[in-house]
């Protein structure tokens, strides 16, 4: 039934229904019920009536109401990453570019001294710079794909696994079992985040050799979710590493962002890491 048909309907069948039951209660039923009962019953029946004629019709109002929040959610979020990106590349980008030629060019000044340690500190310098100018422009590339639903969602950790872990000689495998999961984009924005910190963590950190990424559903739910990132590393033990805490900060910023818990479990001694995100 149409939007236009249930209010055609609205109109017409309550008339119809009181005007039937307003004739049988004037004429069968007059002496069996009082005046005031009949017009209790009148006006209980006619909002039964044009409750269930209306229902139909709240329930596409509730739902067009949701795909417009939800619009104007992507559409924030779009933004500001758009927004960012362009914050990224025209300052901290274009920042550690013209870094990288000032070290270029004292490095070409020091090569006239036999000094090796400045040397090796200024090669170890550019080392640096060119891997942070990677990562931004990286991150730069991140924020301008357009998030569009769970699926491609998914496809995108894929492609990012490919691009960070395989070209860094590490094996990894991927478990995801949550194409019926409704992620807004607030979550994949913050999931996908989570992802990158930890992959970097595992690359600049872990020494692993071999990276497993599960993404399950909880049974029949489409808004429950365990997103776990395990590695078979070095270890560390969470409660006294410094030097790496702002990253397991990072993580568990992002999970309560989207109310969800992260838990961080490692053993030098079994040479395991893991890092789970759920929402259940």
């Amino acid at each position: 039934m149409t939007d236009q048909q249930i209010k055609w309907s609205l109109f017409i069948i309550p008339a119809l229904v009181i005007g039937g039951f307003e004739t049988l209660r004037h004429s069968l039923f007059a002496e069996l019920i009082p005046l005031t009962l009949g017009n209790w019953i009148t006006a209980l029946l006619a909002a039964l009536v044009i409750a269930l004629l209306s229902r139909k019709l709240f329930q596409r109002f509730e739902t067009h109401q949701r795909d417009l929040s939800r619009e104007r959610e992507w559409r924030a979020v779009l933004e500001e990453r758009e927004r960012l990106a362009r914050e990224m590349h025209d300052h901290i980008a274009q920042s550690l570019f013209y870094t990288g030629i000032q070290v270029q060019s004292v490095q070409t000044l020091t090569e006239k001294y036999p000094d090796e340690d400045i040397q090796q500190a200024l090669r170890n310098l550019l080392v640096s710079l060119r891997d942070v100018d990677g990562s931004i422009r990286q991150a730069i590339f991140n924020l301008k794909q357009t998030p569009l639903d769970t699926t491609s969602f998914l496809e995108r950790m894929r492609s990012y696994l490919t691009a960070t872990l395989s070209e860094n000689g590490i094996r990894w495998t991927e478990r995801f079992s949550a194409d019926s999961l409704d992620l807004g984009p607030m979550e994949q924005v913050h999931l996908f985040n989570i992802l990158q910190e930890a992959v970097t963590n595992i690359i600049k950190h872990s020494r692993a050799s071999a990276v497993a990424v599960t993404f399950t559903t909880a049974p029949g739910s489409t808004n429950k979710w365990t997103f776990q990132i395990e590695d078979n590393g070095i270890g560390f033990d969470p409660q006294s590493i410094t030097e790496n805490r702002f990253g397991l900060d990072i993580i568990s910023s992002r999970a309560r962002d989207i109310r969800a818990k992260a838990r961080v479990e490692s053993s030098a001694e079994m040479r395991r890491t893991s890092i789970l995100v759920s929402k259940l």
